[in-house]
């Protein structure tokens, strides 16, 4: 986790868990993800966190299915967050 750059704890937590899930258990892929988070750490969020809403462009999308996209998304994390 040193080799995440934040300002915070909470900021290294959330970045650690979007690499995670995004690699998705190949391990190859964390130091990839770990430079393209510092970078511009919203990237990796924004993919982990809410990748289908962040796929598409500003009106692409009426404001239902935004909503139903962001709260698809979050149900989606959260259950990866609570699996052991």
């Amino acid at each position: 986790m040193d080799k995440i750059k934040s300002d915070s704890k909470q900021g290294k937590n959330r970045i650690s868990a979007a690499v995670l899930k995004i690699a998705n258990k190949e391990l190859e892929k964390i130091d990839f993800l770990i430079k393209k988070a510092n970078e511009d750490f919203r990237d990796i969020v924004a993919e982990a966190e809410y990748p289908k809403s962040s796929s598409y462009g500003f009106g692409k999308r009426n404001e239902n299915e935004r909503k139903d996209d962001y709260l698809k998304d979050w149900e989606d994390y959260s259950d990866w967050k609570t699996k052991k």
